[in-house]
């Protein structure tokens, strides 16, 4: 057991632990992480008998998105899904418009939302997969169905990764419809509405 009295101790991450005024009976005044997390503690005068670590892992984010519609390079064609607007990010960065790069190694929560359209007639599929390092992911496909002209469907869902510092991660789609697109739109009125990105990202350390 350690007298803290008196004392204010920073841990690696930004977490703070305040001890009340010195003398042989100061008190604790705050115990927590760097992420805002209050630890479990034990208390006796004058001393702090830990019963948690001050410890956490420090935390990596990336919002960004795309303000441009993608059109469908053709019938067999993979295309490659880009980001033009990075919203703020830290650890993770968008790097030649398309990969999703990952500065630190850790697992990670990769979602989307994207806005696909076609102006064709009937009935098309678009299939979206998940590459990493350049290479299709195994069982990462899925097919989605859009109908009519103009036909319109969200994909939106998310990828676990355990990712080593320096792996990219990239988004992929095809169809056979060469109409297809991710399509976005300008704000509107009549109400007053903002723009529809054809992409959004975000990704998060977990």
């Amino acid at each position: 057991m350690s007298n803290l009295t008196g004392s204010t101790i920073s841990d690696t991450y930004g977490g703070v632990i305040n001890i009340g005024p010195s003398g042989a009976t100061g008190s604790l005044q705050s115990l927590t992480d760097g992420f805002g997390t209050t630890l479990p503690i034990q208390i006796s005068t004058g001393e702090v008998n830990f019963t948690g670590t001050v410890s956490g892992l420090p935390s990596y984010y990336l919002s960004a998105y795309d303000t441009t519609d993608q059109t469908n390079a053709g019938a067999t064609a993979a295309n490659i899904i880009t980001y033009n607007t990075t919203d703020f990010s830290s650890g993770i960065s968008i790097v030649s418009n398309s990969q999703i790069t990952i500065s630190n190694s850790g697992k990670y929560n990769i979602q989307f939302s994207a806005q696909f359209q076609k102006s064709s007639g009937g009935e098309d599929t678009v299939d979206i997969w998940f590459k990493k390092n350049g290479s299709n992911v195994a069982d990462s496909n899925t097919r989605l169905t859009l109908s009519g002209n103009p036909g319109y469907i969200v994909a939106a869902w998310n990828f676990l990764v355990d990712a080593s510092g320096g792996d990219y991660y990239e988004l992929a789609w095809s169809s056979s419809d060469t109409t297809m697109e991710l399509h976005h739109d300008s704000a509107g009125i009549n109400p007053t509405r903002p723009a529809i990105p054809s992409i959004i990202l975000s990704v998060v350390s977990i």
